[in-house]
């Protein structure tokens, strides 16, 4: 498998100056992708937040809380790295992220008590299973015999309406977070909102449907879809996050070793899949080779473990030698977030560009 050679300008540029292994992203691309999912959100009346655990970079931050609407945070320690934003939606799985007397706050909540806690200057979000539709799989506690799963957030539609007494008469609104399965249409979402809104039995002021946008190709269809099934009355929310680095993001490294393993040619690179390429599906920069010519090599990374496993591509036959130069290209931001060191591999540089 391979894909195109080309770079942006700014990239290829930025590569060229890295001594190290490299996470190096496309300001210009970034600021892109924010002002497209601006201008969708607009379009349809929907109010987009930026992710925050995304991509934690100030830089970035900044420029998403310039373009979109705010931010969601999940913690305390990234709320205080935050800038100043219109509206700051946040879900702490512990519940004790503070909340700011300042700006729009919404905060999700999971149990009566917590709904009950909320400040009155802040709204109430009550948080409801993904797995409200019964087909969203999500990492979590075996229901029953059928090994069906479910996700480990939010409340069932049956606990819904405690949820909303708990308010008070307080207006509320309804947050779902979809699990890991990336939906690449919008009917999931429309699913998903319909059904948390029949769990209710009262008219919710907002529906926040959290992140996992990246897989739509036509994210504005996809939001007027939204919104023809939402009463115009209820604000609908986003939360993208991945999308913000779409073609924005890539990695460089160099290759350390070459060897065959049985048939197959071993690259072994200073990248590393679990130090700095999670949540990534990367593709690697190059041109194709003559027909009859390659052979398919596997990329590793240079952790002793064995699922450090970056991917498999043909190659030439003199591609890739030791000493040689590795791009990929399809990094997230969410691989900043991860970067890390590992038995002795250190935390890649991060580079916007």
């Amino acid at each position: 498998m391979f894909v195109r050679a080309d770079l942006p300008g700014a990239i290829s540029a930025a590569i060229e100056r890295c001594e190290r292994p490299a996470l190096v992203f496309d300001r210009a691309r970034i600021e892109l992708n924010l002002r497209a999912i601006a201008a969708a959100a607009r379009t349809h009346g929907v109010t987009a937040l930026f992710a925050a655990k995304s991509f934690p970079n100030a830089e970035v931050r900044a420029l998403a809380g310039e373009i979109l609407g705010g931010f969601d945070a999940a913690s305390a320690g990234e709320i205080a790295d935050l800038p100043t934003a219109r509206v700051l939606s946040i879900f702490d799985p512990t519940g004790r992220a503070p909340v700011p007397n300042s700006g729009r706050v919404i905060v999700g909540c999971e149990t009566p008590d917590h709904v009950r806690a909320v400040p009155a200057h802040a709204e109430i979000a009550i948080r409801i299973s993904a797995s409200i539709t019964g087909r969203d799989p999500a990492v979590g506690a075996v229901l029953d015999g059928s090994g069906h799963r479910r996700s480990r957030f939010g409340v069932e539609s049956s606990a819904v309406p405690s949820m909303i007494a708990a308010t008070g008469g307080r207006p509320f609104g309804i947050h779902v977070h979809h699990g890991p399965v990336t939906a690449t249409t919008a009917e999931r979402f429309a699913a998903t909102a319909c059904a948390a809104l029949d769990a209710c039995d009262r008219s919710p002021s907002f529906v926040n449907l959290g992140g996992a946008w990246h897989g739509i190709p036509d994210l504005a269809g996809a939001l007027a879809e939204l919104r023809a099934v939402v009463p115009g009355e209820i604000e609908i929310i986003i939360e993208p996050g991945r999308r913000i680095t779409e073609e924005a993001g890539f990695a460089c490294g160099r290759v350390v070793l070459a060897r065959d393993v049985g048939e197959r040619p071993l690259r072994v690179i200073d990248l590393s899949r679990i130090c700095h390429l999670r949540w990534s599906q990367v593709e690697l920069v190059g041109a194709a080779p003559h027909a009859g010519e390659g052979r398919s090599a596997l990329v590793a990374g240079p952790t002793c473990y064995e699922e450090d496993a970056i991917g498999e591509w043909v190659l030439p036959p003199d591609r890739l030698a030791v000493g040689d130069r590795v791009v990929l290209r399809h990094v997230s931001g969410y691989a900043v977030a991860w970067n890390t060191s590992f038995g002795g591999t250190p935390a890649a540089d991060v580079v916007i560009a």
